[in-house]
């Protein structure tokens, strides 16, 4: 487990964590259904049940709470991406097993602005250099502009923007990030 800024704490999520952190997505979901700059995600859909219990099983699930125990933040980080990285001229030089890949990261709107998931990066940064990777990498939907300058202050690079086919939803355009590592 890792103390962050405010009381909030990160640990890789367990099977048992399941209903917590699907009830979490749900509610941001819910938070973002009117928001421009919604990522498309749905409860039938994206993140599925399946793909989140496979983070769990995998360890590859993280999840912040706050301190009652509450999940605030969630994110997957894998070597898995989409085929379409393949052709994103990327900075980093690197094979797939030298990245890691970061997938349907969010925050609760009820602690956004506070610093969590700039901390949450910071740590997850420092824990894949520590581990020789090389990058981290992940991909946003177009019109997610509040997060596009997160990362962007975070000191990501955008490295190219692509259309990607996603099953949840079709072929959309995706900006393309890269925070190098080393």
């Amino acid at each position: 487990m890792c103390s962050l800024p405010g009381g909030f704490s990160l640990r890789v999520a367990s099977a048992v964590d399941f209903a917590a952190v699907r009830a979490f997505y749900n509610q941001l979901i819910d938070d973002m259904a009117d928001k421009p700059y919604h990522p498309m995600w749905d409860k039938e859909g994206h993140p599925s049940d399946a793909y989140l219990q496979n983070a769990l099983a995998a360890g590859e699930l993280w999840l912040a709470e706050d301190a009652e125990g509450a999940v605030v933040a969630s994110l997957i980080v894998n070597q898995e991406a989409n085929e379409g990285y393949l052709e994103v001229p990327w900075k980093v030089q690197a094979a797939p097993g030298e990245v890691s890949i970061l997938h349907a990261f969010g925050v609760s709107s009820r602690v956004q602005g506070r610093g969590l998931g700039s901390a949450i990066m910071q740590f997850i940064a420092a824990r894949a250099r520590s581990a020789g990777q090389k990058a981290l990498r992940l991909d946003l939907i177009d019109f997610n502009l509040p997060a596009q300058k997160v990362y962007l202050k975070l000191g990501f690079c955008k490295c190219a923007e692509v259309k990607l086919y996603y099953e949840e939803v079709g072929w959309q355009l995706f900006h393309m990030f890269e925070l190098p590592l080393r």
